[in-house]
């Protein structure tokens, strides 16, 4: 969360190289401390971000806009590796 936030502070593209990376850590931070999280399901907890009120505000609270951002570096990231 913090790293994304970092990455749009800088004006790194939510696809680009560095976003992504921040995108795949979560989605393993995810998998290592709480349950399997593939990358079909790390998008769909992405667009609930985005479309649960209660999540866009955690988000966008840290970084007005982050819960958008944090969608697009998620699916960018999940395209990478669904075949």
């Amino acid at each position: 969360e913090a790293e994304l936030a970092a990455c749009r502070s800088a004006g790194e593209p939510a696809d680009g190289q560095r976003a992504k990376a921040a995108a795949e850590r979560h989605r393993q931070h995810i998998e290592t401390w709480y349950y399997p999280c593939s990358h079909e399901m790390q998008v769909g907890l992405a667009d609930m971000y985005v479309q649960d009120p209660r999540f866009r505000a955690h988000y966008d609270d840290v970084q007005a806009g982050l819960a958008d951002y944090v969608q697009e570096a998620i699916t960018a990231n999940a395209l990478d590796h669904i075949a």
